[in-house]
């Protein structure tokens, strides 16, 4: 066991994410950190129960002979485990490397080349057989044998004080972690974050949202991206809040039931098939019931949007604003973050309307999770908001956005010409293409590097108009294609279970060439073009039986859509569409 004299002698740098971590050990002590669901339970772990396992654990990794500056691969499904490996790789100095437990293997192996890593921990023996034979990499530790005997093993104060010793030896400037972005145009480029990136940032976001060790976290999304990471995870550790680790999607709304968070993290996709849920189970309820949540809806959007309350409001909100809200989120949510993605407006509304606020926020693995933020107090529907403390945001002449602060990377991992372009003159290049009001709040308007540019010269921006579609319940993914071609044209991947509720039901490959289904898709294309320039329109569709797949390189890890995989993998459709028609 580690005694109070090993937890106080710790001395870490404020600067480093080990030094924040023990740093609240030791404030917090016996409170609770972590929750895993086990059985039919929600097990707990106190500060000072995280701070000895992450102990041990950094023990046998030093005995395995991790040092200081070595990337190690860790690679999991979302797990205690994963949260706990990863504190104690940099309490030795070394350099995390999360990779997603869904890569495929030529993206992990091109991974593991790129950093040279020596030692991986992995979920289990499936994801350990994904691993390159042979190179660089020679210890691999399954986190459901290895690391679950370290923790149950003991921990001699020996082992303990050379661990110290790498902890208060790590500082702000060294490389905390290298995260490779999804690729959504290439080979995954390795982000290299310092300590500082990290805490820099967690400060910067609690200086937006006042959290404390009175505030539950419910952590969905994966770990091996930077935005769970940095923004639920090392955040509520510096904040000292309570975090409960998601079981998955499909028991998220159970989770959210039994946790009540106040604070959750999430992308647009989760927040569109909620608000899609709801209205589904709204048209099909009886007449008085769907009159009811019509005018409920009504007066939260009085209240909570244009802040006109009343009598009237407190009414729809005890038969069913209340109730839903408690449904959706367990009753207790404070604030719900999206980033990731563009969150459709319609979206960000109804939640809103509902009591429950939505924040949207904007950043990068470059810039360390967020580099912009709508608040509670500054708010504005449809923009990504304003820049956190010490961050700056400018607009290009060509409409990119730019960002200097603490939160930018030190570079890509030993890719100088890569990084010589994203940092320019201290800024770093996003990609991202928006505006900013003359408040200084930053609004999203497209990837660059998505821009469709037709034939006759015009820019159209497909995320806007692939969002708005996908608001709807009949329309599970779409995405738009067009660059270098007379007009846009779209694929769409229908849902087959909203179909279903329609009385359409069959093989999905059939129903594609369905006219009832196909008219069903024309309605809302044409409700979507309406109002578009001419150039923006999406001029012919073509119906998908499958959702894209990561295994065929349509997707990113992310989920992320790949758009030049995607054309090439339907170019014999798309060609179809502008070889057999004009516009």
């Amino acid at each position: 066991m580690v005694g109070t004299e090993t937890a106080t002698s710790l001395g870490a740098q404020e600067g480093t994410t080990v030094g924040v971590f023990f740093a609240q050990a030791r404030r917090l002590g016996e409170q609770p950190l972590f929750y895993q669901h086990q059985g039919t339970n929600w097990d707990g772990l106190t500060w000072n129960q995280s701070r000895e396992q992450v102990l041990k654990i950094a023990t046998a990794l030093l005995r395995a002979g991790v040092a200081p500056g070595q990337p190690v691969i860790l690679m999991s499904s979302n797990r205690l485990e994963w949260l706990l490996c990863d504190l104690a790789i940099q309490s030795l100095g070394a350099i995390t490397v999360p990779l997603y437990p869904n890569s495929t293997p030529a993206t992990v192996a091109a991974i593991v080349a790129n950093c040279e890593a020596a030692v991986a921990i992995v979920g289990d023996s499936a994801l350990a057989a994904q691993l390159p034979v042979g190179g660089s990499l020679d210890r691999i530790f399954l986190m459901t044998a290895d690391v679950r005997n370290w923790i149950d093993g003991p921990l001699s104060g020996a082992e303990a004080a050379d661990v110290e010793s790498l902890v208060a030896e790590t500082g702000p400037d060294d490389i905390c972690t290298i995260i490779y972005t999804s690729g959504t145009t290439g080979e995954p480029k390795g982000v290299v974050l310092l300590h500082r990136n990290l805490t820099d940032q967690a400060r910067a976001g609690l200086a937006c949202f006042s959290l404390g060790p009175d505030d539950v976290i419910l952590s969905f999304l994966p770990y091996a991206h930077v935005f769970e990471r940095v923004s639920s995870i090392f955040v509520g550790i510096t904040a000292g809040c309570r975090i409960y680790i998601a079981r998955g999607p499909d028991h998220l709304l159970e989770d959210l039931q039994q946790v009540r968070p106040t604070v959750m993290c999430g992308v647009p996709r989760i927040y569109e098939k909620v608000h899609s849920g709801v209205q589904a189970r709204v048209r099909t309820s009886p007449v008085h019931r769907r009159t009811l949540f019509a005018w409920a809806l009504s007066q939260g959007t009085r209240k909570n949007l244009a802040g006109r309350g009343g009598p009237a409001f407190e009414l729809a909100n005890r038969l069913v604003l209340a109730k839903l809200r408690k449904t959706l989120t367990g009753g207790r949510i404070r604030v719900m973050i999206s980033g990731g993605a563009p969150l459709a407006r319609e979206v960000e509304e109804f939640f809103w309307a509902l009591g429950i606020p939505i924040l949207q926020g904007w950043g990068l693995t470059e810039t360390s999770s967020g580099a912009t933020t709508n608040r509670l107090d500054q708010h504005h529907f449809g923009s990504v908001g304003w820049a956190l403390a010490s961050t700056e945001i400018r607009i290009a002449e060509d409409g990119e956005i730019l960002v200097r602060g603490p939160g930018v990377m030190a570079g890509y991992y030993k890719d100088p010409e890569s990084t010589a372009k994203a940092l320019q003159g201290g800024w770093f290049h996003t990609g991202d293409i928006g505006t900013l009001n003359l408040d200084g709040c930053l609004t999203i308007t497209d990837r660059k590097k998505d821009l469709i540019k037709t034939t006759g010269g015009k820019l159209v921006a497909p995320q806007p108009i692939e969002a708005q579609l996908q608001q709807d319940p009949l329309i599970d993914r779409v995405v738009l294609v067009g660059d270098g071609r007379h007009y846009v044209v779209a694929l769409v991947v229908p849902s087959w279970a909203y179909l279903s509720t329609r009385g359409m039901t069959g093989n999905p490959l059939k129903l594609v060439h369905d006219q009832d289904v196909i008219a069903l898709v024309q309605e809302r294309i044409d409700s979507v073009n309406s109002g578009r320039a001419n150039w923006e329109q999406i001029k012919y569709f073509r119906l998908i039986a499958d959702d894209f797949s990561i295994e065929a390189g349509e997707l990113t890890p992310k989920m992320s859509i790949r758009r030049r995989q995607i054309q090439e993998n339907h170019r014999q459709l798309i060609d179809e569409m502008y070889r057999s028609r004009s516009a």
